[in-house]
């Protein structure tokens, strides 16, 4: 079963609940799909044995040739090449790496080289957390890219944790595809209420079963428990908003580190995931 943790926006608790989950299970699989902004391996501190680098191919010219490249230009239509005469400007940040310059270029003029766009790293966290996590190259844009590669590597066989990054963009809609159930994280805040209703709509588009876990309980207003309540969306757990919870994640430990009741409450929480998606 495949669970999968996100948020209409960051800072709600989504890595919180994703760790604790992780961690009340023992024996799983988590991936982190937060590329741009992994941090799940503070808290789970695995044991890194592998890192592969993650590349895509993207092309170079040969202009001391004479040869136009307008052709090129004219098939992008990522706009990554612009060109004059036998001149290029090449914007590598939007090249997508389709090979589509070779093809159409003037033959031997047009090369290809390896770009490393990011890594995946893979580890193991006591007693049995299989650990991934893609981390993309600073200044790249190939989100998507590092998750496709994450994809690959699910353990379908096996309890899966995604914590995914956070917003409603395509990164997020790449995370959770694959899931069984995702969990929603939010705050009781006009904010988080807002981008709640945005991730809801989403997850409604994919047909994916959801619940909601409120983080900071006690702060903002009951307008998300009043919208829940409404549209019958299951709130599936309250973490209030302590002082000492946060002196805890400051220093990289979990709920569970926190105080083991909190191990039930999630174990509590899985069961009847399994037992609303095997209803299903």
């Amino acid at each position: 079963m495949i669970i999968s943790v996100a948020s209409g926006k960051g800072g709600t608790g989504k890595t919180t609940v994703a760790v604790a989950l992780a961690k009340s299970i023992s024996y799983c699989q988590f991936i982190d799909y937060d590329v741009e902004a992994p941090n799940a391996d503070l808290f789970l501190k695995p044991d890194i044995k592998h890192i592969n680098n993650i590349t895509i191919k993207q092309p170079y010219f040969l202009t001391g040739l004479g040869k136009s490249f307008k052709a090129c230009s004219d098939f992008c239509h990522y706009n990554a090449v612009a060109a004059i005469d036998n001149k290029v400007i090449f914007f590598s940040e939007l090249c997508h790496g389709c090979g589509g310059c070779i093809l159409v270029g003037p033959e031997g003029s047009v090369r290809e080289r390896d770009i490393k766009i990011g890594e995946i790293r893979k580890g193991f966290c006591p007693p049995g957390i299989n650990f991934l996590m893609g981390d993309l190259q600073p200044g790249s844009m190939r989100t998507t890219a590092i998750q496709n590669e994450l994809e690959k590597n699910i353990d379908h066989d096996n309890h899966v944790i995604i914590d995914c990054p956070p917003g409603n963009s395509c990164s997020m809609v790449m995370a959770v595809r694959s899931s069984d159930f995702c969990i929603l994280v939010t705050e009781p805040t006009p904010f988080g209420l807002n981008d709640l209703i945005i991730s809801i709509d989403v997850l409604k588009n994919l047909k994916i079963p959801f619940g909601v876990i409120v983080n900071r309980f006690g702060i903002g207003n009951d307008e998300v428990f009043k919208y829940c309540r409404s549209n019958n969306i299951k709130i599936l757990l309250k973490i209030p908003n302590d002082i000492e919870i946060a002196k805890y994640y400051s220093q990289g430990l979990s709920l569970i580190d926190f105080d083991s009741l909190w191990k039930n409450k999630f174990v509590c929480i899985i069961d009847e995931i399994e037992k609303e998606v095997s209803v299903k």
